[in-house]
């Protein structure tokens, strides 16, 4: 109401003639005192009024851009905090230059947001903010690192207004939402224009991550201010959550603190209390509790701290009481906003706007046991160009969620669930790993002596090839230094090889073959033979002239041979026109020189011209494993047959023999029956072939990838109503063996 009444005095006074110098400073009064009373979607109104009418000054510019800003619309904020900066370049604080370079990230402009940093570093060399980024210039490199290890989804029960801060507690999860803007017709806040916030549950699916239509979750909790981001004890008797508090002087920002309630033998939650280190004065919010449940992290802007909020942590005595609050140091804050703290049992997430990140708060994660702390922004799709937070996981079955009012939500805020596909990464080497093998006969070799030295010439490690001829240097910090790595073996010739590391990489990985002091014999009886079909696209015209695009492609398979020796290349290459077999042939064998000509041994080649119905068509540039006898399957069905299992232990062979050997594996099905029918049959041969693999070959499931073709890749022509015999269809029916890298 308050709303509608400041706005229409304000269209009053601009729709009166002559809009007098007066009438501009009743209207702006009008707006600021809005502005200072934290109403800031009606502010935003009332400023957009005063501009129209061509009346700007810096505190308008200014405060207009806060407006938006502090409502977590940084895209809007930058027009007006760009028009503040350029126009009035001498009333610009430190700050500012800060909030314009956030704003600038919101809609993507790195560049632009980098030169603003570095304006700040000017104005205030002390700035740790400031001093981050010049550290971490390549920040932007360092998050597409860590980025894609999460999948993440929007949760269906997000409303179209604030739904954020997820909680686990027994079989539901725990939120906060503003939902009931529109229903209950609750008190509305005027930060935001809905209503307070108030603590919903869902009950959720583990397995599935779905979650249930939610419900009110406390009576006993609920006021008619904010409640939001609980978190609960293990044994679920005690939950701590934020809420604020009323206050008489509405100029006053409203202040936020911790209350904590306990469960009552009815099963009821008791009348909250207020927790000692709370204040009138200063905010606290957004608890978290240790695993052994000694600890409680939150979020506070109490004096003695370095920014507009810092992470805290108190010990909660045996009693119920707690000690002093201890601020986490500023290694983890900065002058910024560091919030929404959330630990583990080795880690701690927070959300920042001070640390080096994609826009608004990203999420980091730093290790709780290593000195000093190293921060590191999770990436992707986790963090965004606006704000993320309220990131929680569960460390066993790595799922949790987490809160974002990115583009494309439904509401202001909305939840997220997220599952992490693979740990954290170290931007440092911590492992070395690879094979030791005869370069002539691939036979592993055990016990060689590998031993890695820094660029000084000092022993960093020394380790001995076991099973297999594989050799593991394990994570290890001093491997960050590695130089050099040397391999000595009776018999054999000593090797020595210059590691070279790229960009952020913890694992480097190095096949290594070993040449006798003597001449051998070459054996090829314990190779795996692969067969790379070579189309008549990858040549000019009817000429062996390979084209330069195609090279592209042939170098990524030589990579792949020199990376996997026992690895045998048939390479096969095919004419347009059958009866050209010369050509046909001379096109293997050109193939073939351009591998020997990249360092491949010619004892991994071999090279022959094909008539084209011989091969299936392929047109990309790949390695597919020859086995034993086809994967073929029978009619309708995707069950493994007894007689391929050889097969498929062929292909556990291979990959256990490189253990970072990563393969794709193609499912495929004759054209009878629909397409869509035969679709889903592929996924399922497709399936059926991985979980032999996974399961009974013991191979991570995380190094194979599956695809499902139908009826789309046909080995012959015994397409939709062309006869052919039971022999013919089979041959369709069928999975395939790609490697990937």
């Amino acid at each position: 109401m308050k709303k509608i009444v400041y706005t229409s005095l304000i269209v009053l006074i601009i729709s009166l003639p002559g809009w007098s110098g007066l009438a501009q400073q009743r209207a702006l009064n009008i707006a600021n005192k809005m502005f200072d009373q934290h109403k800031y979607v009606s502010a935003q109104e009332a400023y957009l009024k005063v501009i129209e009418k061509k009346y700007r000054n810096a505190e308008t510019l200014k405060n207009l851009g806060d407006s938006y800003y502090l409502n977590g619309q940084p895209e809007n904020a930058e027009k007006w905090y760009k028009e503040f900066i350029t126009s009035y370049p001498d009333q610009v604080a430190p700050e500012y230059l800060f909030r314009y370079a956030l704003c600038l990230k919101s809609i993507q402009d790195y560049t632009g947001s980098d030169n603003y940093m570095d304006q700040l570093l000017l104005a205030k060399p002390d700035d740790q903010r400031a001093n981050l980024f010049d550290k971490q210039r390549d920040y932007l490199k360092r998050i597409a690192y860590q980025s894609g290890r999460y999948e993440i989804e929007n949760l269906p029960i997000n409303s179209i207004f604030s739904d954020f801060g997820t909680a686990f507690y027994q079989d539901v999860i725990v939120f906060s939402s503003s939902r009931d803007t529109l229903l209950f017709n609750k008190r509305v806040h005027k930060w935001t224009e809905e209503s307070f916030l108030e603590l919903y549950e869902a009950k959720y699916d583990p397995e599935t991550n779905s979650v249930s239509d939610p419900k009110q979750f406390s009576k006993e909790l609920s006021t008619k201010f904010h409640e939001s981001t609980p978190v609960f004890t293990n044994d679920g008797n005690t939950i701590y959550f934020t809420r604020n508090h009323d206050i008489d002087d509405k100029s006053e920002m409203v202040r936020l603190k911790i209350y904590r309630s306990f469960k009552n033998s009815e099963g009821s939650w008791t009348l909250p209390e207020d927790l000692p280190f709370n204040n009138t004065n200063y905010s606290t919010s957004h608890p978290s509790i240790s695993p052994d449940g000694k600890t409680l992290y939150f979020s506070s802007d109490m004096p003695g701290g370095y920014g507009m909020s810092d992470i805290y942590a108190v010990t909660i005595y045996d009693d119920g009481s707690f000690g002093t609050p201890i601020n986490l140091g500023n290694e983890i804050n900065t002058e910024g906003k560091e919030t929404f703290p959330f630990i583990t049992h080795d880690e701690l997430y927070f959300a920042s706007n001070g640390h080096p990140g994609l826009g608004g708060l990203d999420i980091f994660v730093s290790k709780t046991t290593t000195s000093p702390l190293e921060i590191i922004n999770v990436g992707s799709p986790i963090n965004s160009p606006k704000d993320d937070f309220a990131f929680i996981i569960n460390t066993e079955t790595e799922k949790g969620y987490f809160s974002s009012n990115r583009d494309g939500g439904k509401g202001s805020d909305d939840m997220y669930s997220l599952h992490e596909l693979e740990p954290i990464k170290s931007f440092d080497l911590t492992t070395v790993l690879g094979t030791i093998s005869d370069n002539k006969t691939y036979e592993a070799i055990n016990d060689a002596v590998i031993t890695i030295y820094d660029s000084d010439n000092n022993i960093i490690q020394e380790e001995i090839s076991f099973d297999k001829g594989n050799y593991l240097f394990s994570p290890n910090e001093k491997l960050k230094n590695a130089h050099v790595i040397k391999v000595s073996k009776a018999g054999y010739k000593p090797y020595e090889h210059i590691i070279e590391k790229a960009e952020f990489a913890e694992v480097y990985e190095k096949a290594i073959t070993l040449e006798k002091e003597y001449e051998a014999p070459v054996v090829l009886e314990n190779a795996f033979n692969f067969e790379m079909i070579v189309d008549p696209i990858h040549f000019d015209n009817a000429t062996t002239d390979i084209l330069s695009k195609s090279k592209d492609g042939l170098d990524e398979i030589i990579e792949l041979l020199k990376r996997y020796p026992r690895v045998h290349a048939d390479i096969k290459s095919y004419a347009d026109n059958d009866d050209n077999t010369e050509l046909s042939k001379n096109r293997a064998e050109v193939i073939k020189q351009y591998f020997i000509d990249k360092g491949i041994p010619e004892y991994q080649l071999s090279a022959e011209g094909v008539p084209k119905e011989a091969v299936k068509k392929e047109e990309d540039l790949q390695l597919m494993m020859v086995v034993p006898m086809p994967i073929h399957f029978n009619l309708n069905s995707e069950e493994i047959r007894p007689e391929v299992e050889t097969s498929l232990e062929k292909v556990v062979a291979l990959m256990t023999i490189y253990p970072t050997m990563k393969m794709e594996v193609h499912g495929h099905a004759d054209s009878r029956s629909s397409f869509w029918y035969n679709k889903q049959l592929s996924v399922k041969r497709m399936k059926s072939t991985l979980q032999y693999i996974t399961e009974k070959g013991g191979i991570n499931w995380r190094r194979l990838r599956g695809k499902a073709y139908g009826e789309r890749r046909l080995f012959n022509d015994c397409g939709d109503g062309i006869p052919c015999t039971e022999e013919e269809h089979q041959k369709n029916r069928r999975s395939e063996f790609i490697i990937m890298e």
